[in-house]
């Protein structure tokens, strides 16, 4: 991979001056615009891959580089998803229930890894035992040590109250799976 120049990856090097010690890039599109022509499926994703690798480039051994997975198949692109060698991928996984846990074990995905647990598409508030049994899920195929607890997605669709009330919910379980790991 080559150096980060003026030109390439300076916005990683200002949010690290201004103090930043975690930077999330959002989704690669590594699903989204995959060719259909298998034969031009591993041309793409080398290099959507290397793009993101080359993005991040030069942030330094301190920074915490994060991205974030849209709803996909993530099986068919598990080996992509690990080249991109983020230290932590958030992926949406509270609509499918957790299915891309299995995917990740089977792969041995072994960076930090956020499947989500609350769906922000819906204005329906999800109840501490949903999210306990979600996060119940997820440690049972993933190493707790591995695992962050967010929502699917970023909440500027939502509501203050409704937020308010998810979040306090994704909490209060996190803290139930935490105590029922030690």
């Amino acid at each position: 991979m080559p150096p980060c120049g003026p030109d390439i990856c300076w916005w990683i090097a200002d949010l690290e001056a201004a103090g930043i010690k975690i930077i999330q890039v959002d989704e690669p599109a590594l699903r989204e615009f995959l060719p259909l022509r298998r034969a031009d499926q591993a041309a793409y994703l080398d290099w959507s891959v290397n793009s993101f690798r080359l993005s991040t480039a030069g942030a330094v051994d301190g920074t915490q580089i994060h991205t974030h997975l849209c709803y996909s198949e993530f099986g068919v692109i598990i080996d992509a998803i690990d080249g991109l060698d983020a230290d932590v991928t958030s992926i949406e996984a509270a609509r499918s229930r957790m299915d891309v846990v299995n995917d990740l074990e089977a792969h041995g995905f072994g960076r930090g890894v956020g499947p989500g647990v609350y769906d922000i598409h819906s204005p329906r508030v999800p109840g501490q035992a949903e999210v306990t049994e979600l996060l119940g899920t997820a440690v049972k195929h993933v190493p707790a040590r591995q695992l962050w607890v967010n929502p699917d997605c970023g909440l500027k669709t939502r509501g203050y109250a409704e937020t308010e009330e998810s979040l306090r919910n994704l909490v209060n379980a996190t803290k139930e799976v935490r105590a029922q790991l030690v």
